[in-house]
């Protein structure tokens, strides 16, 4: 008989439980979930949730029923940390990761979690993917298409800055899944008719994948494993 294919599932998120989400990310307007789960929310932005299978137990029940057996489960977006102080992307990334191990610790077989740096702080950016990989078992390195640099500044995320984050990517063997978020920060357009999902995300995964080839990181870096989430298929 011939052996079943695994199942898996490329790009999928999971939100903690809102009483999973420290009170100072809600405080400071960084990220939080209501206490019915209907949405997410910061500051200035909300998104409902649109299916209870974003959160941890509703989750596996719903691999099971479709037959799923593996989940990549990537990075929220909203937790790249653009725009925040030092201190409090530092708290909010380090939130984000330690709940991503812990998912992946508890169900290695049903899930392999991303852990995300920014970018803008080179030096605490490798710091963390050291500790990420060496001390609590991760393999895939979420990045962001665009970030915003110490001085407002927005930038690709393939720029000659960022190569000691892609030498220790490359030195671990790592999965880098790029991420495009914040583009109707930077790109001049009312949010309408899911634009910036449909289209400007497609456009940033371009902006992204233009660099990565023009510097020849492909070359460079040949154990950085890289994709793009939507990305229109770029690889």
């Amino acid at each position: 008989m011939e052996r079943r294919k695994l199942r898996i599932n490329g790009h999928s998120h999971l939100l903690p439980y809102p009483e999973e989400i420290p009170q100072f990310m809600k405080d400071k307007g960084i990220f939080w979930v209501d206490k019915d789960r209907k949405f997410m929310l910061q500051k200035d932005w909300s998104r409902p949730v649109t299916d209870s299978s974003f959160f941890l137990n509703e989750k596996l029940e719903w691999m099971e029923r479709f037959k799923i057996d593996h989940a990549v489960v990537l990075n929220l977006s909203q937790l790249y940390g653009n725009g925040l102080r030092l201190e409090e992307m530092k708290q909010a990334l380090r939130f984000q990761n330690d709940f991503n191990a812990r998912i992946q610790h508890d169900h290695p077989s049903k899930f392999t979690c991303g852990f995300v740096v920014h970018p803008g702080f080179v030096r605490g950016a490798c710091w963390e993917i050291e500790r990420c990989v060496e001390e609590l078992g991760m393999s895939l390195l979420c990045l962001p298409t665009h970030y915003m640099d110490t001085i407002g500044t927005w930038r690709c995320i393939f720029d000659e800055e960022n190569e000691p984050i892609f030498e220790l990517a490359s030195k671990y063997n790592l999965a880098v899944e790029i991420h495009p978020y914040d583009g109707e920060k930077f790109i001049k357009l009312e949010n309408t008719s899911w634009r910036f999902h449909l289209i400007w995300m497609l456009a940033q995964c371009a902006d992204a994948y233009h660099f990565l080839t023009l510097n020849g990181y492909y070359e460079k870096y040949p154990n950085m494993r890289i994709c793009f989430a939507h990305g229109g298929q770029l690889a």
